[in-house]
Formats: structure tokens, sequence, C-alpha cells
């Protein structure tokens, strides 16, 4: 068991850690290592960006049966304010649902507010426009993608809330939930790196982002309670 100033200074380590990584990525434009090497292995073009598997089922497919997924959790949280279905977990779920649609809502805010291409329309990899740091926040007619943060991978990394919605009670079940919620977000960042959507900063950057709403909602929404991690 562990107090909410042990998980605040989880939070802080894990912070820390990303703003390093993400400088030292940016200035030392590490994240066009990964880009390149797969633009080169798809022959100088992204052969997958309109391909069956990484468009029409991880992409389309995933998008579409994470909607039906909120939809559930909407209809149950509402069936669970009701006085004859309230439980001790109807907070849970408020907040569990609260914490995804957050990070769906703050991540696609943040694409539009940064305006950064992908990777696909930059002129390095046979798209027409010139690369413009993050740091520049160019207002030129350049700056109109939607690409960073990662807007796909957060639908795997949102669910990541799971991890506090089960913790107290069912331990096991909520690492297990973790464990998938971070595999599915990775295993759609990647297969968005493939088509030459996203650098794997934008992605990284998504599930921190993700990771810091989920800890801050239930945080809050669970004060007076421990969480054992």
């Amino acid at each position: 068991m562990v107090d909410r100033t042990y998980l605040l200074r989880r939070w802080f380590d894990i912070a820390v850690t990303f703003v390093l990584a993400f400088v030292l990525i940016e200035l030392l434009d590490l994240k066009f290592l990964i880009a390149s090497q797969l633009y080169q292995l798809e022959g100088l073009q992204w052969s997958l960006r309109h391909h069956f598997i990484t468009e029409d089922i991880l992409h389309r497919g995933v998008r579409f049966a994470n909607l039906l997924v909120i939809l559930l959790l909407l209809v149950i949280t509402l069936i669970k304010s009701f006085p004859s279905f309230r439980g001790d977990n109807h907070r849970r779920y408020i907040l569990l649902l609260l914490s995804v649609l957050l990070s769906f809502g703050l991540i696609n805010y943040l694409k539009a507010i940064f305006g950064m291409d992908c990777p696909w329309d930059l002129r390095l990899y046979g798209g027409s426009r010139p690369y413009i740091e993050l740091w520049e926040f160019n207002d030129t007619h350049f700056s109109s993608g939607r690409c960073f943060p990662a807007g796909h991978s957060s639908i795997g990394f949102a669910w990541s809330a799971l991890y506090f919605f089960w913790i107290k009670n069912r331990p096991n079940l909520a690492r297990v939930a973790l464990a998938l919620s971070l595999a599915l977000g990775v295993t759609l960042g990647f297969a968005q790196q493939l088509r030459g959507a996203h650098f794997f900063l934008d992605d990284l950057t998504t599930a921190f982002i993700c990771w810091t709403i989920s800890v801050f909602i239930f945080y809050v929404g669970e004060r007076d309670e421990k969480t054992n991690l």
C-alpha cells in the first residue's frame, strides 16, 4: 500500500524522465532515425499508408471499435447513476469515463494547436512541406498539420486509466489492463509510423499525456483513499 504522496512522486520521476528524453530527442533530431529507416525499408515511399492491415484494420477498424467501447462505458456509467443500480464503484466509473474522454479531447486539442506535419507531408519523405521545428511555433500555411501528439495511439494509452479503476479491488487485473493498454498503444503507434503518419516521439508524448491525466483524475477523484500499486 502506498499513499497519494508516493503516487505523485512516481509521476514526478516519470515526468522528469520524459522531459529530458523529449528535449534530447528533439535537439538531436533522433526522431528521424526510425522514420528514415522505415521509409527506406518501404522503398523510399510510404507503401503501407493505404495497406489493408495498417489502414483498414489497425486504423479505421480499431477507431470504430474504440468508439463502441466508449459508448458502452457511457451507458454503464449512466445506468450506475440510478439509485437502484448505484454501488461503491459508481464514482470510479465516472472517473474512468472522464479520464478516457479527457485524454482523447486534450490530445486532439494539442494536435490542432501545434499544427505539426506528418512524416508523409515532409519533403524529406516525398511530401511537399519543409520540416518546421516544434520550438518555432510557426504560424504560416505550412503549420496546418495535425500530427503531434499522436491521436491514434491514444486509443491504447488512454485506457491505462483501467489500472486505477481496478487497482484497489482487483490488482492483478489492473496490471494486466495496464500492460494491454500500453501494448495496444505501442502497436497502434507503430502501425501509424509504418504509414508515415507519426514519429515515435509523437506516440511517446501521447503515452505520457494519457498517463498523466489518469493519475490526476483518480488522484483528485479518490482524494481520501489510498491506491495499491
